[in-house]
């Protein structure tokens, strides 16, 4: 009267080795399930589960995470050491007087267009629309009369200044 056939296997029905046809523990039991993501590319992922239970949602992608990097990646959600050069904000054109040679970011600073040319108004050359002295400043302003048919002319002089007063006239100044 053997009614009852025994089979041997894991009875609990917590382990992946459950076998609802076994009636007879044979201490193979070894792995509880535990319920999670079960893949690594994913930021849920559960390094203990052992049944995948839908939980894995969004795609590790790999970068630099943090926006004061000019490397930032704003898709990145896990930092992989890739932020490597501070943000340093300014005007990065060198054409402009505001231009800072440090600025990798511009910011929209620069205003003033470098304008070359003689900058001291002492000089013949002189460019009042000038902001960076080239060096062109080559001749000092020396005022006075430039025309040699009045008395007052002086030869030194390269800016008139009006004190040419009294024309030359040449002749007998005997009366």
């Amino acid at each position: 009267s053997c009614l009852t056939l025994i089979v041997e296997g894991c009875t609990d029905d917590s382990y992946l080795e459950y076998d609802p046809s076994a009636n007879v523990d044979d201490g193979s039991c070894a792995t509880l399930i535990v319920e999670g993501c079960t893949d690594p590319a994913y930021l849920e992922y559960d390094p203990n589960a052992t049944i995948d239970d839908g939980s894995c949602l969004t795609l590790i992608v790999e970068g630099c995470t943090d926006p004061a990097y000019l490397e930032y990646d704003s898709t990145a959600n896990v930092d992989d050491g890739s932020c490597l050069t501070l943000i340093v904000e300014g005007c990065t054109d060198d054409s402009y007087l505001e231009y800072n040679a440090s600025a990798n970011a511009d910011d929209g600073s620069c205003a003033t267009l470098i304008v070359e040319g003689c900058t001291d108004s002492l000089y013949l050359e002189y460019n009042a629309s000038a902001n960076v002295d080239d060096g062109s400043c080559i001749t000092l302003i020396v005022e006075g009369c430039t025309d040699d048919s009045y008395l007052e002319y002086d030869a030194s002089a390269n800016l008139d200044d009006g004190s040419c007063v009294t024309l030359i006239v040449e002749g007998c100044t005997d009366d």
